[in-house]
């Protein structure tokens, strides 16, 4: 996207700090968005807002999800692998599992491999240990993601719907909330291991 981060790791840090503490307690989220802007100087927004993290029932049962095979993801789109501000499929798909009383929405691409959640990526345990679909099916590079890669806990590799029917376990993962199980997908109970540790 060529835009650059308009001030100095210094003054970036100075400015989460000062955000963060004035953020909403007990526990908040931050989010830094930084724009095109105007006349060719990039924006930067932090912004702050509440957040409620998964429940003590939820980190040990599992959350819902859904499987959405018609809202795909273009693997070879030019925004692909950048957290952007244009992310509509995903948000209908996360309405739709809002209404299927799910928290969660799994996504396919447009070869009909699973990618990721609507706000996760998505990780598979199956014979041989636990996998999490390449980048180049189209997920985001998310960072507990990355870290299970870094510390050789999860490998990348291809995977279809049939894999989730095999599945031992399935788990979602992002920066808000960490290694998540799913428990039931589709309204079917999934089976359940120990996440892995990130």
């Amino acid at each position: 996207m060529e835009i650059e981060i308009p001030e100095d790791r210094t003054a970036l840090a100075a400015a989460v700090a000062a955000v963060a503490s004035a953020a909403p307690r007990p526990v908040a989220r931050l989010r830094l968005t930084v724009t095109r802007g105007a006349g060719g100087t990039p924006t930067r927004l932090l912004a702050a807002a509440p957040y409620e993290p998964p429940g003590a029932g939820q980190v040990r049962d599992g959350v819902d999800a859904i499987l959405v095979p018609d809202l795909r993801i273009d693997s070879r789109g030019p925004l692909i692998g950048l957290k952007s501000l244009c992310w509509q499929a995903n948000r209908l798909a996360l309405l739709r599992a809002g209404r299927a009383g799910a928290f969660e929405a799994i996504l396919l691409n447009e070869n009909g491999r699973l990618v990721e959640g609507a706000r996760s990526n998505l990780l598979l345990a199956l014979d041989g240990g636990l996998f999490t679909p390449p980048l180049d099916d189209g997920c985001l590079p998310g960072i507990v993601r990355h870290r299970l890669l870094a510390a050789g806990r999860i490998t990348e590799r291809p995977l279809g719907p049939e894999d989730l029917a095999r599945a031992r376990a399935v788990f979602l993962t992002n920066s808000l909330i960490g290694v998540l199980p799913v428990g039931r997908l589709d309204g079917h109970a999934l089976p359940r291991l120990p996440p892995p540790d990130p």
